[in-house]
């Protein structure tokens, strides 16, 4: 019995510790430390510990006797107890040390994490959309996936890049011909690019996670990227913790992903002709993702604390 309360004991060290080992590939330590702030009213990243240590010179002797037992025991029992007694003299030398343990970036997530779990804040796995609602702390996982309409954009511009890679040259006949289409697909891909950098404007991305409960937009700010390199994260499986800002319950609500763009001021019908664009007979044959500049309900828009495994 004592051998299996050890053996749970240290797996539940095991699991814990592990849980609190992350490594993340996104981390806003500028809200960590702010929410850590509210909840500790202030907090210091440095803490500062004294230890001491005694050592002691000892000689002694070593004198036979014979005790009794304390009184009660006396009273009941009347039984002595043989026993060992040391006359000592010591000299004794203290040591003093001083320490700092500093907290990392990563550390004080755990630490903000663990108390979000402690204080009930913190909804996980397995989640009611109908009961999530803007403010609250998420945790979800799964498939880091990009925007579709940066991915789309994207593939479309590599698109053109290879074919003028690979085209072959004019006959003479028809150079003038091939001067043309190639300044119309130089316009397009200008055009594409200049989308793209407004789909950015704002220093953010969106990354997209599709699971049974709903699909959530992260918009998240490309300067917390651990690296520079998004396609390294991208496909990965990935936690991630944030904070819900909207929430698409109803059958008719969805995210527009041109939110942050210009084209957010077109109704549905001008961006369905907008769209029509990357419907073009010439791109059909390249196998490129499907248009998709909104996601239906039930989906929710999280800014992300942390992308983390």
């Amino acid at each position: 019995d004592v051998i299996s309360k050890m053996f749970w004991k240290n797996l539940h060290t095991l699991f814990y510790t592990l849980d609190r080992l992350i490594l993340p590939v996104y981390l806003n330590d500028n809200i960590i430390m702010d929410m850590l702030a509210i909840i500790e009213d202030g907090f210091s990243m440095v803490s500062e510990i004294n230890s001491s240590a005694i050592t002691n010179e000892s000689s002694g002797e070593k004198i036979n006797t014979s005790l009794s037992t304390a009184n009660i025991l006396s009273k009941l029992l009347k039984i002595e107890l043989g026993a060992e007694r040391s006359n000592d003299s010591a000299d004794q030398n203290s040591v003093s040390r001083k320490t700092e343990k500093v907290h990392t970036s990563a550390s004080l997530f755990s630490k903000f994490r663990s108390k979000l779990l402690d204080m009930n804040l913190l909804t996980t796995a397995n989640y009611d959309i109908n009961e999530i609602e803007p403010g609250d702390f998420i945790e979800v996982s799964g498939e880091l996936l990009k925007n579709p309409m940066v991915n789309i954009m994207e593939k479309i511009i590599d698109v053109f890049r290879m074919v003028d890679i690979f085209a072959d040259k004019p006959e003479l006949g028809s150079k003038k011909q091939f001067r043309e289409k190639n300044s119309q697909d130089t316009k397009l891909v200008n055009q594409m690019k200049k989308f793209l950098e407004e789909l950015k404007v704002t220093g953010t991305i969106d990354f997209i996670i599709k699971n049974k409960e709903s699909t959530i937009v992260l918009s998240a700010q490309e300067r917390y990227l651990q690296n520079d390199n998004i396609s390294e994260i991208l496909g990965g499986n990935f936690k991630v913790l944030g904070k819900v800002i909207k929430v698409c319950k109803d059958e008719n609500d969805s995210i527009n992903l041109l939110r942050k763009t210009t084209l957010d001021v077109l109704d549905e019908e001008s961006l369905n002709a907008f769209m029509a664009v990357f419907k073009d007979e010439e791109l059909a044959s390249y196998n490129l993702p499907e248009v998709e500049f909104k996601i239906n309900s039930p989906a929710i828009i999280v800014i992300p604390i942390a992308i983390y495994v």
